[in-house]
């Protein structure tokens, strides 16, 4: 790690926006921050939300409007903070057709910008390569986007009293597999250095492998603050020097719960501080109720109300997508196993939440509960209860996953890569105990 910037050794007075004064200088320690940059990633504008099917319009314009609102958030958060500019790392859209409605309402907060005498810098990623797109709307000169061709280096400001230098490089097609990281090197003499790439770090096996690099890479370009796209969750990667994702600003599916936002990054005199803030406008959750204790429709209606009323009180005031699992072996699991009544209790609690502030959407409820059976006592047995219990146990599980895809695979072909939400070993268990349920029904009645 290089020794602090010259140009933080001393610090200019600040104006009355918060910004050094030309030609005023005092020695160091006595202003406390010379620049501030928002660093965003993957705004993914005008996105559909995915595997959501809501019924109520009030939830539908939520989604289609929520990307548009976060972005809307990051622009607030510029101005409030009196921002110098906006990194975006990468997926600033979310195709490389990008759309129409995209563009002018990307375009307008930049004007906004602008106003404020914020600058915009972007680095295209694999969902909005350079190479994309037919319709372009023109853009404000405070929006500068990052060749694709090579790194490129950016002072700002761009006159004779440089502050900070950008390097920066845009995806030039969308399945990048370059190590595009190789081509980053401070320039000696530059102040303050911040690289702005979409990337893989590390080899982050939840996301495609496009410009992979390692953490080593990154530090050896001698850059000061890394601003980082492509991974949807908000990451410090390193602190020295900072090498940071911010995340996704909205959560766009089941897999994308917690908080989402950007990043604030304030340089003094003792390096970079940064913090992170939230802009998500809809926030996804998962729950697992647990109905081992119900022994009531009644019960299940009240373990879901407040499963539901959990996650509204931590969400920070903001509506919800949740996902409910009802688990646990009880009395109620035969009367669950109605799907008529299973779908009425659902249908009934997913209309009191959608009357309350903020509103909870119940986006899924899966019945995994289990018919409350003493299964070690079942285990023993000689009967073929027992036989079953035993012959379930027996299967490996290498053996089950092999059944199951085969069972699968033609599902998967005819849906077309649609969420397939559970894994063998939870289906054999279900139909064990669906299988149960049955004969020691059948015994008990007669």
């Amino acid at each position: 790690m290089s020794d602090p910037p010259s140009m933080m050794r001393l610090m200019r007075i600040q104006s009355a926006k918060g910004h050094p004064g030309p030609q005023e200088f005092i020695e160091e320690g006595a202003v406390e921050e010379s620049l501030t940059f928002v660093h965003a990633a993957d705004l993914h504008l005008d996105t559909p939300f995915k595997r959501v099917d809501a019924a109520d319009q009030r939830v539908r314009d939520a989604c289609v409007e929520a990307t548009f609102a976060a972005y809307d958030r990051i622009v607030e958060v510029c101005l409030e903070r009196q921002a110098d500019f906006l990194v975006i790392a990468g997926d600033l859209y979310n195709s490389a057709e990008r759309s129409v409605r995209a563009q002018s309402r990307f375009r307008s907060a930049a004007e906004r910008l602008a106003q404020g005498s914020v600058r915009v810098f972007v680095a295209s990623g694999n969902h909005d390569p350079s190479t994309g797109g037919s319709a372009r709307l023109q853009m404000p000169e405070n929006v500068h986007v990052f060749s694709s061709k090579a790194v490129e280096r950016v002072e700002f400001p761009s006159d004779e009293d440089v502050r900070c230098v950008l390097y920066g490089r845009s995806f030039g097609r969308a399945k990048e597999t370059d190590n595009l990281a190789l081509g980053f090197r401070k320039s000696d003499g530059d102040p303050f250095a911040i690289g702005v790439l979409h990337a893989n770090v590390g080899g982050n096996e939840q996301y495609e492998p496009y410009a992979p690099c390692s953490l080593e890479d990154l530090r050896a370009s001698g850059m000061d603050y890394w601003a980082l796209g492509h991974i949807h969750q908000h990451l410090v990667l390193s602190t020295d020097p900072p090498v940071i994702y911010p995340g996704s600003p909205q959560g766009l599916d089941p897999n994308e719960a917690g908080g989402h936002g950007c990043v604030i990054v304030t340089v003094g005199s003792t390096g970079a501080r940064t913090e992170f803030v939230e802009t998500g406008q809809v926030t996804w959750d998962r729950q697992a109720v647990d109905l081992t204790s119900a022994v009531s429709l009644d019960d299940v209606l009240a373990s879901l109300r407040a499963g539901c009323e959990s996650v509204r009180e931590s969400s920070g005031g903001r509506p919800v997508l949740l996902r409910i699992d009802l688990i646990g072996r009880s009395e109620v699991h035969p009367q669950l196993a109605h799907a008529e009544v299973f779908e009425d209790l659902v249908a009934e609690v997913r209309a009191e939440q959608l009357g309350l502030e903020p509103w909870v959407w119940l986006d899924r409820v899966r019945d995994l509960t289990r018919p409350a059976i003493d299964l070690d006592r079942v285990r023993e047995g000689a009967d073929f209860a027992g036989d079953l219990v035993r012959l379930a146990d027996a299967i490996p599980a290498e053996e089950a996953e092999a059944m199951l895809f085969e069972v699968l695979d033609p599902i998967r072909s005819a849906a077309r890569g649609a969420e397939l939400d559970f894994d063998a070993l939870s289906v054999l268990e279900r139909a064990r105990d669906l299988s149960l349920d049955r004969l020691l029904g059948e015994e008990a009645a007669r």
